[in-house]
């Protein structure tokens, strides 16, 4: 009997990757959105930007959370999660999510003239985090299309 033992070591080839890229965007993105958002944030409309800001933080620590998980193969570790369809659930719902803070965000740029430049920079990388998040969830849909046309062999 032989024991598979798994270790966690760096995958380079997914960091350059086109998921890989995107994640490391999506932070990327996150990050510039929450320091723009911080900025413009006084103007009285407090729910919306702690949506925004709930939006976007979560978005960011998931995401850092599934680039260390497939940068350091950890995935493999795991098998009693699909790690693949978790991923892709998150994708589905934080793009619909970021669309919707983004448009909050959008909503409260005439508010007032304090931060109104923040507030545009802001919107600016909620649309970006929308369509990367969008892309990943896109490229999600099509690998998962692509497992399930394959046709299963018929023993007989």
């Amino acid at each position: 009997m032989s024991t598979q033992t798994a270790t966690v070591s760096l995958d380079k080839e997914y960091l350059k990757s086109r998921q890989g890229l995107l994640r490391i965007g999506e932070v990327v993105i996150g990050l510039c959105g929450i320091i723009c958002e911080s900025q413009g944030a006084y103007c009285g409309y407090g729910g919306m930007y702690s949506f925004y800001n709930f939006v976007v933080v979560t978005t960011l620590i998931l995401a850092l959370i599934i680039l260390i998980v497939y940068a350091l193969q950890l995935d493999k570790l795991c098998t009693f999660i699909n790690c693949f369809l978790s991923v892709f659930i998150n994708d589905v719902l934080f793009a619909i999510l970021y669309l919707v803070a983004t448009i909050l965000m959008i909503v409260t740029i005439g508010a007032c003239r304090y931060g109104q430049v923040a507030r545009i920079f802001a919107a600016l990388f909620g649309v970006c985090g929308t369509v990367v998040v969008g892309m990943l969830a896109l490229f999600g849909y099509q690998v998962m299309k692509s497992n399930q046309s394959v046709p299963k062999s018929d023993p007989a």
